[in-house]
């Protein structure tokens, strides 16, 4: 498939893409295409992109008994995914509201099952709405497939590789919340970015990766470094992950559980 994209590649992690609106319209009709909505049921029934499915976010998270919010494991990643017609032939295209950071948790959670094509759409479905693209109320049928989960180590991470890397200076924590939060509970030494300030104006998901990088290194968050992305339920921290990888660096990870993992391991909180 020819399309345009902004990319970066690493032969170890997967390619992360942002596909243009422009794009996708013109590939909704495309059987290799998969796209999905994460808005929830009711928004999606009062309209979304055609052929869009309906994929919430509930559906890629399980709550651990601590009440972590996790991703969802080997065989319920597998059935989960393939009854959305998603297997390796397949372009998955995510889109939710610029506003709403869970179209990158679900992405998120398809690139750490092994999926080796997946997408954010560079805007919000309002914008979208906006530009007079196609949009339906009519369901989309999804036709089921075989996924196969083959997880990714290297882009998630636990509370005790974090407590490990503790003091090394080419490990970075990054907390994505806002500054009141961070304020009143944070892992230790932890550097905020609030991960509203990647994204976009004019109803973009991302700053440019220019002006992110330009945005990261100014916090001290160099590309050699190491960054792990945490928030309060792994959601924020997943759009943060994202805009780290497009701005070009290599070896990011989520920590998935945040910090309500994190706290209820009776961790240091600063």
């Amino acid at each position: 498939m020819n399309y345009k994209i902004r990319v970066q590649t690493n032969a170890s992690l997967m390619t992360l893409i942002t596909v243009e609106s422009k794009w996708l319209a013109a590939n909704l009709d495309n059987p290799n295409v998969v796209i999905l909505d994460t808005r929830g049921q009711m928004l999606y029934r009062f309209g979304h992109i055609k052929n869009a499915l309906s994929l919430g976010m509930e559906m890629v998270v399980t709550v651990a008994p601590n009440g972590a919010n996790l991703v969802i494991e080997g065989a319920q990643a597998e059935k989960v995914f393939g009854s959305y017609g998603i297997d390796d032939s397949k372009k998955v295209v995510v889109y939710g509201e610029q506003d709403d950071p869970a179209a990158a948790r679900v992405a998120w959670s398809i690139m750490y099952h092994g999926h080796p094509d997946v997408a954010l759409l560079d805007t919000g479905f309002s914008v979208w709405k906006h530009l007079g693209l196609p949009v339906t109320r009519d369901a989309a049928q999804a036709k089921p497939a075989q996924f196969t989960s083959k997880p990714k180590p290297e882009i998630r991470i636990d509370a005790e590789a974090i407590k490990a890397k503790a003091g090394d200076p080419s490990f970075v924590v990054v907390d994505a919340r806002t500054r009141q939060e961070h304020m009143q509970a944070r892992i230790p030494n932890s550097v905020l970015h609030d991960w509203e300030q990647g994204v976009g104006a004019n109803g973009s998901a991302f700053l440019s990766p220019e002006e992110l990088k330009k945005e990261f290194e100014s916090k001290g968050i160099t590309p050699d470094k190491e960054v792990v992305c945490y928030c309060h339920s792994g959601v924020r921290a997943s759009h943060k992950y994202m805009q780290f990888r497009l701005a070009g660096y290599e070896k990011v990870r989520l920590y998935d559980g945040s910090i309500i993992d994190w706290a209820m391991r009776r961790n240091p909180i600063r």
